[in-house]
């Protein structure tokens, strides 16, 4: 005799919710992994602005007069 036709679809209707499963963790990870990405290229927008803004001042400040100080302005190295 031939099992029944529902016992046939147990292993798949097992392996369907198996991969639905597997599926809804991927989803969520995949979430997570793409807030991680967004999180990273705003830090990294923010350190190239900030890169470029120290690379303007050194810029300036390599252009301008060096700043003559006087030894008896200079604060004693204990201070």
């Amino acid at each position: 005799m031939e099992p029944e036709p529902a016992e046939n679809l147990q292993p798949a209707l097992a392996r369907i919710v198996e991969l639905e499963t597997l599926y809804t963790h991927l989803q969520r990870t995949l979430g997570e992994l793409d807030q991680a990405v967004l999180d990273q290229q705003r830090q990294i927008d923010t350190l190239s602005k900030r890169v470029s803004s120290l690379a303007g001042d050194l810029n300036r400040l390599a252009g301008s007069e060096p700043e003559v100080r006087k030894p008896e302005d200079e604060r004693p190295p204990h201070y």
